[in-house]
């Protein structure tokens, strides 16, 4: 498919966007408008947004008009544009709309402090048109994380290890990882893990020192389960 950024470079959201829709096709990129049997055009343009695609003879376009001249509300009409093109041309609509995050929940706690349980309810189902099922799959996670985190204490602490490499990189893949087939990625492993355990020593001072309590341990990556036995040590 060719992916056409037309004066802008929001590139990034609108590719997961329509890997959302595709998740194997091809992407090529460019900031003209390249036709062909398989494309999909996006162009900011003064107050508005546009979106033109082409699945193989299927065609749809959108245009909204910008509501405030700003860089996140032109990445967002951009992304209803061709989210709106992609439903239309395929008949699909995913239930979580136009997220492609890994933490809704974080978003809607976000949104519920900073103007009321109703507006984030709206901005989820209306703006990022997040299904209702996936709407209250993502408040009853909310409740879940707001449960656990009540019973932190001021003076304890929680520790993230990260391990950022894996066996192979997937292509949808958004973390900060490496594939440890790469050599340049393998020889890296070892003084990653050596530098590891030396900032490991230093927390652990730091919260003796402040009579901090560690609390939870997370090891995210990556793939931690990429480590050996020995290495785990």
């Amino acid at each position: 498919m060719n992916l056409c950024l037309v004066g802008h470079n929001f590139r990034y959201e609108l590719e997961k966007l329509v890997r959302i829709f595709m998740p194997f096709e091809k992407i090529d990129f460019f900031d003209t408008a390249v036709l062909g049997d398989c494309y999909a055009i996006t162009t900011l343009e003064g107050d508005f947004t546009k979106a033109e695609i082409n699945l193989w003879g299927k065609k749809e376009h959108c245009k909204l008009e910008l509501k405030e001249n700003t860089e996140k509300e032109q990445e967002l009409r951009l992304a209803l544009c061709l989210y709106d093109c992609f439903v239309r041309a395929t008949g699909y609509k995913p239930q979580w709309g136009i997220l492609t995050g890994v933490r809704p929940a974080k978003l809607y706690s976000r949104l519920v402090s900073s103007g009321g349980q109703e507006n984030a309810d709206d901005w989820f189902k209306n703006t990022l048109m997040v299904s209702g099922k996936k709407l209250n799959l993502c408040k009853d996670a909310v409740k879940g994380e707001d449960a656990i985190t009540s019973l932190s204490k001021n003076d304890s602490f929680s520790l993230y290890i990260s391990i950022p490499f894996c066996p192979t990189r997937c292509n949808y893949c958004s973390f900060v990882s490496h594939s440890i087939t790469s050599a340049n990625a393998k020889k890296l492993f070892p003084e990653y893990l050596e530098n590891l355990v030396k900032e490991l020593e230093v927390t652990g001072r730091y919260a003796t020192e402040n009579s901090l309590k560690l609390e939870s341990v997370y090891f995210g990556g990556g793939t931690p389960g990429i480590l050996s036995a020995e290495e785990s040590e």
